[in-house]
């Protein structure tokens, strides 16, 4: 008599941001898919050296801090540029975020004291090697949530015990590593609250290193490497399949680039635009500029601000200006702490485009 098995496989969702899960997304994604959440990073040291680390030269190795593109000099940054995000939560890293525990915990102390006990705050790790003392002053602060950067679980469990914050596992998708992913993925079942599989990035940091490893580029996309995504919709099927409570969230580049970044930046524009600026649906601030100081005589005030040697006022205020010979444009402006011009377009004299 033969006997049929039935496999029964758990159900693989769509988030509606190019990524896809099992279980349920935690809090700090469905926060960071929004555009609600704010990048706190604390340090560029770590004691890793992996191959795919995508950090900048600017950032890689040094004590700077940052909350998200603006660098931070002092407390108040960080509290300024997170209520110009209307961030409802952190996640904070490096380098290694907790390789001095005490500046760690003093800046999530900081961000409950000043947003509230809601405010949800996680990091990213690769300190496995956490002291019970480590994992109490973590207690203490109010961390929501710590992230492992790791590709087993030995001593997981010791912290998962202490720990009275969530226990997540996040790593890139590298292909060549599915025997180890898939194991990984069984063992951590039970002892995590959640894994998180990000698809493998290039940067301008990272890349030669790739290429050595046999790494290609997506096809169509310059950040991305072939192989990444279709590795973890792979082990998505195999958690689904071989697990029965276990949260696995497959974030995509584009996740990260189209959802996370751009929904950040429009909440930060709307924050930050004045009366002559709007904001577009990407989530840019559009504007006039008149470049000259003699371009205050055609304007009315409150309509215009002088600035970067230029006027910067209305589009239809910079029209009038071009009609009237005066040198004149429109600006796509990002809402970033700089500020820079994304796209500068001249105007002729009717104050159309010029070719």
């Amino acid at each position: 008599m033969q006997l049929h098995v039935k496999i029964i496989m758990t159900e693989i969702r769509d988030t509606g941001a190019n990524s896809q899960l099992i279980g349920t997304l935690p809090d700090g994604c469905r926060m960071c898919i929004k555009g609600k959440k704010s990048v706190l990073f604390l340090t560029g040291e770590c004691d890793k050296d992996c191959f795919y680390c995508p950090l900048s030269e600017q950032r890689k190795g040094t004590k700077k801090m940052w909350i998200n593109e603006k660098e931070v000099k002092k407390d108040t940054d960080i509290i300024d540029e997170i209520k110009k995000c209307s961030s409802t939560g952190v996640g904070i890293t490096g380098g290694e975020p907790l390789i001095d525990i005490d500046k760690f915990c003093h800046y999530v102390t900081l961000l409950k004291t000043e947003f509230g006990a809601h405010f949800h705050i996680h990091a990213y790790t690769t300190k496995i090697d956490l002291t019970a003392d480590d994992i109490k002053k973590l207690n203490r602060s109010g961390l929501d949530a710590l992230r492992f950067h790791i590709f087993n679980i030995d001593r997981l469990q010791k912290i998962k015990d202490l720990a009275e914050f969530k226990i997540g596992i996040e790593i890139p998708l590298i292909p060549g590593y599915e025997k180890t992913l898939k194991r990984l993925i069984k063992d951590a079942e039970g002892i995590i609250d959640y894994m998180n599989l990000n698809e493998l990035e290039y940067s301008d940091t990272n890349c030669e290193r790739m290429e050595k490893q046999g790494f290609e580029l997506k096809e169509y996309e310059d950040y991305a490497v072939k192989g990444s995504v279709e590795l973890g919709q792979d082990l998505l099927e195999y958690a689904a399949k071989n697990t029965k409570d276990i949260s696995v969230h497959l974030c995509t580049a584009s996740t990260k680039y189209d959802y996370q970044y751009w929904n950040r930046m429009k909440h930060r524009a709307e924050n930050i635009r004045q009366p002559w600026e709007t904001v577009t649906e990407q989530g840019l601030i559009r504007k006039g500029v008149i470049l000259g100081n003699f371009g205050t005589m055609i304007l009315k005030p409150d309509t215009y601000t002088e600035k970067n040697s230029r006027i910067e006022t209305t589009v239809k205020n910079a029209k009038r200006a071009a009609k009237k010979g005066l040198d004149a444009a429109i600006v796509l402006s990002m809402p970033t702490d700089d500020s820079f011009d994304f796209e500068l377009t001249p105007l002729d004299k009717k104050g159309r485009p010029k070719e």
